[in-house]
Parts: C-alpha cells; sequence; structure tokens
C-alpha cells in the first residue's frame, strides 16, 4: 500500500484516502505523496482562523523541504477567489472577503515551495467530504507519481 502524509483535518478526511488504497501516514516516515486540506475552522480570532489554513501548509511544506516527496496535492475551499471582482472578465483573479480566503490563497501561494524541491503539485478546488469528483482529483492526482 503507498503511503500518503496527510497534513490538516486528518481525522475527517482519513477514511477515504484509506479506502482509495493509500495508507495514512502519521509522524516522520518517508512517504513520497504529500496531501494538505486546508479547512475553515470558523474562529472569531483572525490568528486562530489561519489556523486551518497556513498552519497545515507550513508543516507540510517543511515536511517537504526535509524529505524526498514526489508529489504534493493541495486541497482549498477556493475561498482566495470569493469576493467580487473589479477587473472585468478576469474570472480567477484572487479576491477574498476574510482572513480564511486570505490564509487558503496564501497556502496556493506557499506551495511553490515544493515545486522548488522538485515535487509536482496539484492544487484542487472543492470539498472532498462532500463532492465525489473531487476526491476523485485527489486521488488521481496522488497516483500521477
Amino acid at each position: 500500500m503507498v503511503r500518503v502524509r496527510v497534513f490538516g483535518d486528518v481525522a475527517s478526511h482519513q477514511e477515504w484516502v484509506e479506502q482509495s488504497g493509500f495508507e495514512v501516514s502519521s509522524g516522520d516516515e518517508d512517504p513520497s505523496r504529500v496531501l494538505i486540506c486546508t479547512y475553515d475552522n470558523q474562529a472569531e480570532d483572525p490568528l486562530v482562523r489561519l489556523e486551518g489554513t497556513i498552519t497545515p501548509m507550513r508543516e507540510a511544506m517543511t515536511f517537504v523541504l526535509r524529505k524526498e516527496v514526489k508529489c504534493v496535492v493541495l486541497v482549498t475551499d477556493g475561498a482566495g477567489y470569493a469576493g467580487s471582482r473589479k477587473v472585468p472578465n478576469t474570472p480567477s483573479s484572487a479576491t477574498f472577503v476574510d482572513v480564511h480566503g486570505m490564509g487558503s490563497l496564501t497556502s496556493e501561494v506557499l506551495a511553490n515551495i515544493a515545486i522548488n524541491a522538485g515535487a509536482q503539485v496539484t492544487v484542487v478546488q472543492g470539498n472532498p467530504l462532500t463532492q465525489g469528483e473531487i476526491r476523485t482529483a485527489i486521488i488521481e492526482a496522488l497516483k500521477q507519481t
């Protein structure tokens, strides 16, 4: 069974990841695949709210820099693009409405650390807990390497 290191809300994602044929690695093993599931913890304190986005991403990038990771899949809810757009005809421009959106967008930018470390990076926007097509996209990305 192929191991994948999961960052973020591991408990919410472990079952479907394992049902897809992966072993969720916890601790300091050396899996070549990393899955980062950011989430909105709905905290009122802005710094605490970032713990659902920036914290798992920072932990994951530290892991990527210490290990030989070949594949990174980052899952966000797309909150970095949820705000109104002031520039016409730019459907994918970065626009966020709150600190969670800022954290989601920052997580996507921080994925460049993994690219620079030689990992293949895939960003998936959606909720794998409620959207089967998102789970499928994640699993396909994890199987690529």
